[in-house]
């Protein structure tokens, strides 16, 4: 009798079987399957094969647990059964595995997928659509059976043109838009030998008005199946209205496409556009300004132009006819703004032989016109005012004449005016306080300036050392010429007892002034005089300033007044004093005997000493000192506040040591172009008959005019943010007298004003505005920098563009004519602010941006102010489809070579692979999975239905029933 072996030793032995068996299956997962990398590939009969999740093969390792439960099933059934059992759990989680492991196999292929790519926008001819069909019939008889051929047809949109793989004939191009199936509509299929009708149709729609190559090729991509070499035809003119098709085929390239590229060959149709109507950025009422056309034209003819400014013909340019070339001809026309506001221009062309277009006849922009400018003339002769105020108003400037007194001293009142002009008027009629105000409004508000001479003029009227000095781009201590004598000048003072305290300070300050004005080599000598006269400053040279202002400072006020004693001994000092010219300043300010001053003074004269006389308050002899004057070949000055004193004092000492007044006749000659010259023929102008002889600042002060002695005549430069210019002439009829019948005068003086004025009444940035080819989007920028030049940062932007203000949709009355819409413009960068806006209509549209900052109300809350705005306008005229013909075959040959490919190929060589073969997964782990569900059913029946050792029951008989 056999032993029996021991159930635990059996036991025993199983377990251990299963757990040599798991840990020979993860060892073998860990060495051959999880450090294999994230594929696991093999060659077999020919054939590679890849798993593609290998890691997912660990669910296999399961199978130790199945042995295990072999004997631990609480099932009644047979050993056999069981064991079948078994191995089918182990089967399924072995084909589980091994499907997500996701098995693939690799093959080889040469078959070939052709997308035919056609363009059927409305610049395509039909002819060339009826081309592009024939090309894809020898296509697809040139086809290899196993070959596969798809048709997209692309305008603004790409669509895919349904077509049978076993197609033998091809599909009928639609252009896009068109309803289907309409007889003879544009967009109806061509039939075979049939000519295409009109697109009239699809051009209402707009859908055939622009052409987007690259979504074209991008919708092809999802049309090439695994296992095939990827090939495009493109057939189109090349013209790109959207997208970009360079970019697009390094993109294909990267998806295995090659490109070849078939251009449309139809000559281009006889066409006329106008591709563009410039208006200058800045049109101001009443200047006359040109606008510049671009006219394409295919071949050489003759058209008729037709320029309209609103609703009427243009004034200057209205119609033309135009003789074009082939190619872009600019077309210059003329014209002017007589009222201010919004005004549109609209170029019509019209009796054109030969045009496919009729959309591009037409070119419509708007542009904001200001209001008249202000101009505010101060003349110190106002009499003489209407020569220069009459020329400002015919060039539609509004101007308003005043009187030196009547010069504005407050920011505030100039601030309302756009240009300033002061003439001819003494230092002292103009206050400090208005100098100072006419500083600022040039410096900080950005106004222009223009000083003018005349007999009162610069040093003529005691400008030196002024504040209107300080802000001209000239120096009134000019040069002496070679043949201006040397001076010697005596101050007669008046030192009595009325004229102490301020008229005797005053009087010292004057003196001062005078030995400041001399040149170094001038004399200068000073007496004081009561009812005696005294020698302060004895005859010396102007250059000892030092010595002379403190002798000057010594001056003490002192009894009566005595004149003739005083001009005696300022006779006496002049008589012994070499040079060649000798003049005497008298200042008093009282009453005084006249016994023997006639005669004293013509003695003077006859010794060549000029007089002048100055009677300070209302008291003085002005008889007397008229008198003087007169006799004395100087001037009589009548001074009421004693503050004067030193500006009638240096304007006298200018006259006489300068000769500042240079009175001969001479042409003005042009030293520096300047734009506001454009037009003016300044050497046609006549002779000015005198200027006020002046000297240059340093750069970057400008000489735009001079005379014959290179002496500035027009000089400008800048101050703080507005201009400063300097005239030594006059503009009225005495050195000017021939400028007021000179045809150019008012142009001249018009250009001047326009240039240099102020451009706003608050800070106006420029505006940065086009039209993005790619989106159709408005894209505008501002660059916000204030006045100390630091970017402007945090402030509110608001953008508003309002139209179409021209164009075929607001010609058609459409409701979004003159429609305002509003976006919020953002910071981008420091002072940048930046908007993105969609249009979608085609016109001319008026762009205006405000930057806004919190500031306070004074009620405790907060209000938005305008710190500054910005105007601009872009135009849309209509589809740029319309703007370009001519096939641009060198976007399309560039295209292709990234790719590979080429220009015009035989059917043959879109079909040849050329040696070239695909790689491609065919995944099998369908087939695993599918096998698994097999394995479990089998599994499910094995456990559910008896299969092995069944016991035959014996069915219960009737009769034992019964018992």
């Amino acid at each position: 009798m056999t032993p029996r072996t021991n159930p635990r030793v059996k036991r025993a032995a199983f377990g251990a079987l299963v757990v040599a068996v798991g840990a020979l299956g993860l060892y073998l997962y860990l060495r051959y399957v999880w450090n294999a990398g994230p594929t696991l590939a093999w060659t077999r009969g020919g054939k590679s094969y890849e798993l593609l999740s290998p890691r997912m093969l660990g669910i296999a390792l399961l199978a130790p647990y199945f042995l295990w439960m072999i004997g631990r099933s609480l099932a009644d059934l047979p050993l056999l059964q069981r064991v079948l059992s078994v191995v089918l759990r182990m089967a399924f989680v072995a084909l589980l595995a091994l499907g997500l492991a996701r098995l693939a196999r690799t093959a080889t292929t040469q078959k070939i997928c052709t997308v035919y790519v056609v363009d059927v926008s409305d610049s395509v001819p039909d002819l060339a659509l009826e081309d592009a069909r024939a090309t894809i019939q020898k296509g697809l008889d040139e086809k290899p059976s196993d070959a596969l051929v798809r048709v997209i047809t692309f305008a603004r949109r790409p669509r895919v043109v349904p077509l049978a793989d076993d197609a033998k004939t091809a599909p009928a191009l639609e252009r896009h838009g068109a309803a289907a199936g309409e007889a003879g509509a544009p967009g109806a299929p061509h039939a075979p030998g049939t000519p295409a009708a009109p697109n009239a149709t699809a051009k209402n729609t707009g859908l055939g008005a622009a052409t987007d190559l690259a979504s074209a090729l991008q919708l092809s991509y999802g049309l090439y199946p695994a296992g095939y070499l990827r090939r495009a035809v493109v057939l189109s003119d090349g013209v790109q209205t959207d997208g970009d098709v360079l970019a697009e085929a390094n993109r294909a390239r990267q998806f295995g496409v090659k490109i070849f590229a078939v251009p449309y060959h139809r000559p281009v149709p006889g066409e006329v556009a106008v591709r563009e109507l410039r208006v200058p950025d800045k049109v101001h009422v009443g200047e006359p300004f040109e606008l510049h056309a671009n006219v394409f034209s295919s071949r050489a003819q003759r058209v008729k132009g037709v320029l309209k400014q609103g609703e009427a013909i243009n004034g200057l340019d209205g119609v033309k006819m135009l003789d074009l070339k082939p190619g872009d001809n600019d077309v210059t026309w003329k014209s002017v703004v007589h009222v201010a506001g919004e005004v549109t221009y609209a170029l019509d062309l019209s009796e054109i032989g030969e045009d496919h277009f009729k959309e591009n006849n037409r070119y419509a922009v708007t542009a904001a016109v200001p209001g008249r400018p202000a101009v505010l003339y101060v003349e110190g002769n106002t009499a003489r005012a209407n020569y220069l105020s009459s020329a400002l108003s015919a060039q539609q400037f509004d101007v308003d004449v005043r009187g030196p007194r009547e010069l504005p001293s407050s920011l505030r009142e100039l601030e309302r005016y756009d240009f300033v002009i002061l003439s001819d008027a003494p230092a002292e009629a103009v206050s400090l306080t208005q100098q100072e105000a006419l500083e600022q409004y040039v410096r900080d508000l950005g106004g222009g300036f223009l000083f003018a001479g005349g007999e009162a003029g610069y040093g003529l009227g005691g400008w030196y050392h002024t504040t209107i000095e300080r802000i001209l781009p000239v120096r009134m201590d000019s040069e002496k010429r070679r043949d201006e004598p040397g001076v010697a000048m005596v101050l007669v003072i008046d030192r009595s007892g009325s004229m102490s305290g301020m008229p005797l300070e005053m009087a010292k300050a004057a003196a001062k002034a005078t030995a400041d004005t001399l040149s170094g080599d001038d004399l200068l000598e000073v007496i004081a005089f009561d009812s005696q006269p005294t020698r302060v400053v004895k005859m010396t040279p102007a250059k000892h300033r030092a010595r002379i202002q403190n002798d000057i400072a010594r001056i003490q006020p002192g009894g009566g007044t005595e004149i003739f004693s005083a001009l005696d001994a300022g006779y006496q000092a002049l008589t012994v004093t070499r040079a060649r010219r000798k003049h005497v300043i008298l200042l008093t300010d009282g009453q005084a005997p006249n016994n023997g001053v006639r005669d004293l003074v013509q003695a003077m004269v006859a010794e060549g000493i000029t007089v002048s006389s100055v009677g300070l308050g209302g008291g003085v002899d002005e008889t007397l000192l008229r008198m003087v004057a007169d006799i004395g070949g100087g001037r009589f000055y009548k001074v009421l506040d004693p503050q004067s004193l030193p500006r009638v004092f240096t304007r006298e000492t200018e006259m006489v040591s300068r000769s500042a007044a240079v009175e001969e006749y001479f042409q003005p000659r042009v030293a520096t172009p300047a734009d506001f010259l454009r037009g003016v023929d300044v050497r046609s102008a006549p002779f000015l008959h005198g200027y006020v002889a002046t000297k240059m600042k340093p750069s970057p002060a400008q000489k735009i005019l001079e005379s014959e002695l290179e002496e500035p005549i027009l000089a400008r430069w800048h101050v703080g943010l507005g201009w400063s210019l300097a005239w030594t002439s006059d503009v009225k009829n005495l050195w000017a007298v021939e400028w007021l019948r000179w045809p150019g005068y008012g142009q001249f003086w018009g250009q001047l004003v326009r240039e240099h004025m102020r451009q706003k009444r608050r800070q106006q940035l420029d505006m940065r505005a086009e039209i993005d080819p790619a989106t159709g989007h408005v894209k505008a920028s501002i660059d916000a920098i204030g006045s100390d030049d630091k970017f402007q940062n945090g402030l509110d932007g608001k953008f508003e563009i309002t139209g179409p203000m021209g164009g075929a949709s607001a010609q058609a009355g459409g409701p979004d004519r003159g429609e305002t819409k509003r976006a919020v413009m953002r910071q981008t960068a420091p002072g940048r602010y930046e908007v993105d806006f969609p249009i979608d209509r085609y016109g001319s549209f008026l762009l205006h941006a405000a930057l806004e900052k919190a500031v306070d109300d004074g009620k405790g809350g907060t209000k938005s102010a305008v710190v500054a705005e910005s105007f601009g306008h872009i135009t849309n005229p209509y589809p740029r489809e319309y703007l370009a013909l001519a096939p641009d075959t060198v976007t399309l040959t560039r295209a292709a070579e990234v790719t590979s490919g080429k220009l015009d190929p035989d059917p043959k060589t879109i079909f040849d692979p050329a040696g070239e073969t695909i790689s491609y997964h065919q995944d099998l782990w369908s087939r695993f999975i599918l096998a698994a569900i097999v394995v479990f059913l089998l599994d499910l029946l094995l456990r559910r239905v008896r299969i092995f050792d069944r016991k035959k029951t014996a069915r219960p008989s009737f009769a034992v029933a019964q018992r």
